[in-house]
């Protein structure tokens, strides 16, 4: 199972990488295979995936 997280600034103010990754970690145990934050003015995205080990294809979000 994957999970998602993210911070939106609306003041435009800058998003501290440590807060979205204390998110992440918070549900790490949903997808312990991969994680990744992108952060840029005002917004911050990050997420944990849980690789499908059954499929050739299975590194994916």
């Amino acid at each position: 199972m994957c999970g998602i997280a993210g911070i939106l600034r609306f003041d435009g103010a800058a998003v501290q990488p440590g807060s979205l990754k204390a998110m992440t970690a918070a549900m790490a145990h949903r997808g312990p295979d991969g994680q990744h934050q992108w952060v840029r003015a005002g917004v911050g995205l990050g997420h944990c995936r849980l690789a499908i080990i059954d499929l050739e294809t299975g590194d994916q979000p």
